[in-house]
């Protein structure tokens, strides 16, 4: 996620004034925050899922690193989702079909409501299940709080099991919810005249394999808190029949659904969650190196330079960091201002800027494909992105490597305080990073980097991961210890 107010925080480092911003910060290992079925918490000095331990020390510099990314797990949980958008574009009724294997014993399936932040409910947005059942064995619902706004259900939905189901054995959940959407903000849920747009609608399996379901509070201001893996997403939008719908996904042609409405559909073969945005787009469509781009602006507006941002922020990113991880890139230009934010194959703009473009395309890497637990690790993303953002842009910011705050933390440090989490993860972070490659050696920290790109491909990657591919290079991990962004 890009915000105009991040950009803000970040000019305003080099300058020496005050910011503007966000929250992150050390998590609390022993916080029942993240459990599995026998309520454990994990260790960041274990390998991570995305880890290799037989591998040599600096394997990220030497002859064993992969050559291409590593292929998702094939018994990553599938998901149907199915959202049809009323037609006064307020309200979305919504079912979710799941199912997940677990890769350890369970005794619950847990989703998050993103919808019930506060920040979103305070803006008119909010997510109500109507309906859950859970099999084999599944029990009543229940709804946790977990700091959701006020008014809303809570922030968790939890389906019983009535029992322990061991690992290997396939689960399935079915769910029913209605999303209210409220009217324009900078938000991932919301409307405006005949345009509405929303993403995270859905309840968001929360699960990461080897260390269980995540249960951390929702936030307190607008940013990121998910955990979710990587999934086989299928994709049924239905609205009224004169507007266009883009999402994340491959999609099909449009179908008919009769009284004036139609269906779309997509395929997200490989998606930790999925955005929808529906209104009167222009839409233009081109192949940047070697993927389909997507572009769709308001019908009062023309396509081609927002095209111009995202087709630079393809090839420069590409250079840098491998193929493109996803077949299509659709980006909604939203009538609001604010941003960006980034789903799988799919960003939300909410900003004409190629900052935001080449932020938003970079976070289809360190996110869409390389996960990371936004709540423990949020740095693993928001400041690789701010990173490459900075490259393709030249436009760091080193003087803020020197903030006092500790770049590897969790959002449960930073509490409401959105403005020390943009200038410690987004600004310190990617100074950090900057100066780790100086330290290193650009060509020597480039070949390290794309080792753990290719690594941790569709795994929700640790620390102790990039620690892993940087362990040829000990100035560049002294730098980023300093930092506080490695154990």
């Amino acid at each position: 996620m890009r915000r105009a107010t991040a950009v803000l925080a970040v000019t305003l480092l080099a300058t020496g004034c005050g910011v503007i911003g966000g929250s992150d910060a050390r998590f609390d290992r022993s916080a029942p925050s993240v459990t599995s079925s026998t309520g454990g918490t994990p260790s960041d000095q274990s390998p991570g899922p995305g880890s290799s331990p037989g591998s040599s020390p600096g394997s990220g510099a030497a002859g064993d690193c992969p050559t291409s990314y590593a292929e998702p797990d094939p018994n990553r949980p599938r998901i149907r989702l199915s959202f049809e958008l009323s037609a006064d574009m307020t309200s979305v009724t919504g079912t979710e079909h799941v199912d997940f294997t677990p890769d350890l014993p369970i005794r619950e399936m847990v989703f998050r409501l993103t919808a019930n932040t506060a920040p979103s409910v305070d803006m008119g947005n909010s997510i109500k299940i109507q309906s859950a059942t859970a099999t084999p064995d599944g029990q009543p619902f229940r709804i946790d709080r977990a700091g959701a706004g006020a008014g809303t259900q809570g922030g968790l939905l939890v389906l019983p099991l009535g029992r322990e189901v061991p690992a290997g054995q396939q689960v399935s959940a079915d769910v029913a919810f209605t999303l209210k959407l409220g009217n324009g903000a900078f938000d991932r849920f919301g409307r405006v005249d005949q345009y509405a747009w929303w993403g995270s609608g859905q309840p968001l399996l929360a699960w990461e394999r080897g260390v269980g379901w995540h249960t951390e509070p929702l936030l307190q201001f607008t940013a990121e808190s998910a955990t979710s893996e990587a999934a086989q997403i299928d994709l049924t939008v239905t609205a009224p029949a004169r507007y266009t719908v883009l999402s994340s996904g491959v999609a099909d042609q449009p179908a008919d659904a009769g009284t004036g409405r139609r269906r779309w559909h997509a395929i997200a073969d490989r998606a930790r969650d999925v955005s929808v945005a529906v209104g009167p787009f222009s839409v233009k469509e081109q192949t940047v190196a070697g993927t389909r781009l997507i572009v769709g602006v308001p019908a009062d507006q023309q396509p081609a330079e927002l095209v111009r941002q995202h087709s630079r922020a393809l090839r420069e990113l590409t250079k840098r960091f491998g193929p493109f991880p996803f077949p299509v890139l659709t980006v909604a230009r939203l009538p609001i201002g604010g941003g960006g934010i980034e789903y799988p194959g799919s960003i939300l703009m909410l900003a004409d800027d190629p900052l935001v473009a080449v932020h938003e395309t970079a976070h289809q890497w360190f996110y869409g494909m390389i996960g990371d637990s936004q709540a423990r690790d949020p740095w693993l993303d928001e400041a690789f992105a701010t990173y490459a953002e900075q490259l393709v842009n030249n436009d760091g910011q080193p003087g803020a490597v020197n903030l006092a705050d500790r770049v590897g933390g969790s959002m449960q440090d930073f509490g409401a305080d959105s403005g020390r989490y943009y200038s410690t993860v987004y600004a310190k972070g990617s100074a950090a990073l900057a100066a780790a490659r100086t330290a290193a050696g650009p060509d020597r920290f480039d070949a390290a980097l794309r080792c753990y790109v290719n690594r941790n491909a569709w795994r929700i990657a640790r620390p102790t991961d990039l620690a892993t591919a940087l362990s040829g290079l000990p100035a560049a991990v002294a730098v980023l210890r300093k930092a506080g962004a490695l154990p």
